[in-house]
């Protein structure tokens, strides 16, 4: 299966398919594998949201993934949107760029986060929904 642009599916999105939250263990995929792709540029010392707007959730198991430059550290963060602000429901962090995530979650609203540790430059973030 070709991936997809995720901005060219804003319409399916909303509608409530992306759901995060407790975490489960993951297995590292391509990020072209996955449903929904991304391209991002980040900077040593900041962050980056490939997508930003906010994506209603319903249940089911959601995969996260991160291909970044050999040279850079990136983490990947997940955070909630609550009543409160956002929150921060997953991280998967370590040495180099390329990382995932797998998560069984409830009906709410996410954003995926790049953040660069080390280094920086442009990555792919990767989105498999239920």
């Amino acid at each position: 299966m070709t991936p997809r642009r995720f901005l060219a599916t804003v319409t399916t999105l909303a509608t409530g398919s992306l759901a995060l939250g407790s975490p489960a263990a993951a297995a590292p995929v391509s990020c072209a594998d996955h449903t929904f792709t991304a391209p991002g540029q980040v900077a040593e010392g900041r962050s980056s949201a490939p997508w930003n707007y906010v994506i209603s959730a319903r249940p089911g198991t959601v995969e996260v993934c991160l291909d970044g430059p050999d040279d850079a550290d990136l983490d990947l963060v997940v955070r909630q949107f609550t009543s409160g602000g956002l929150v921060t429901v997953a991280t998967a962090t370590g040495d180099g760029a390329d990382k995932s995530l797998s998560y069984d979650g409830v009906p709410s609203a996410y954003r995926v986060e790049v953040v660069a540790t080390s280094g920086g430059g442009a990555y792919t973030v990767g989105v498999t929904i239920p």
